[in-house]
């Protein structure tokens, strides 16, 4: 890990902290207790003001806080770079796990990268308690008043939602999907729902790993527990 925009103790604290997240990340997702070191290492680059962050990841931050870049060369990354908004130089950036799991992923992924809805409600499991409580606010929100997806458009999303108010529900909604399947099953079992409905498709690989016959299945069981509005707390 290398980081720019910071020296001394504080850049020894972010790296720490990242460190810290890959190894929980890897541990919790990947059953990996002890990761490799990265062949190509990954470049932290902080951002004291919006201005920064912006011109750095190419558009305004729409209340973002960190961006992740992977790039690859055949299936081996060659390049891993996270750009965060650092407006409390007390703190470490907020969005520092959530990125690093974005990172821990593109390893796994080598292939195709997950989809949105996955990839990002996996990240959002390594946020703070504050954060996940608010996505299961807007989640919760968006069902009583009828915003959210059903399961197999979720699922079928290929680009982020254009409208900050449609954005939040993406986010609780995807954070709820994947807690969800995490507690039906575990990660190994979401991870390899993933694989398979890349290349099987959606319906093959929920019957293979979720005993379901379609994504309507799946929501009617998820939306029927007491889980279904609950992202929870890690």
């Amino acid at each position: 890990l290398l980081v720019h925009g910071a020296t001394g103790i504080r850049a020894e604290r972010v790296v720490a902290d990242a460190e810290h997240a890959r190894n929980r990340a890897c541990a919790a997702l990947l059953g990996v207790a002890s990761p490799d070191r990265w062949t190509v290492r990954c470049k932290i680059h902080l951002h004291a003001t919006e201005e920064s962050f912006a011109a750095a990841v190419g558009g305004p931050p729409d209340g973002g806080r960190g961006a992740t870049s992977i790039e690859f060369s055949g299936e081996q990354v060659s390049l891993r770079r996270i750009d965060l908004l650092d407006d409390d130089p007390a703190a470490v950036p907020d969005a520092l796990a959530h990125e690093v799991v974005h990172v821990v992923l593109a390893d796994r992924f080598t292939a195709a990268p997950p989809p949105r809805w996955a990839d990002e409600g996996l990240a959002m499991l390594f946020d703070d308690a504050e954060k996940q409580a608010g996505h299961a606010r807007d989640f919760a929100a968006a069902r009583r008043t009828g915003m959210t997806w059903s399961a197999a458009h979720l699922m079928a999303l290929e680009d982020y939602p254009r409208e900050p108010h449609r954005q939040r529900v993406f986010y609780g909604q995807s954070a709820a999907l994947v807690r969800w399947q995490i507690e039906r099953r575990d990660a190994a079992t979401l991870l390899a729902f993933l694989d398979d409905a890349a290349t099987l498709g959606h319906a093959a690989a929920l019957q293979r790993h979720y005993g379901f016959t379609s994504a309507t299945a799946l929501e009617r069981a998820w939306l029927s527990g007491p889980t279904g509005s609950d992202v929870g707390t890690n």
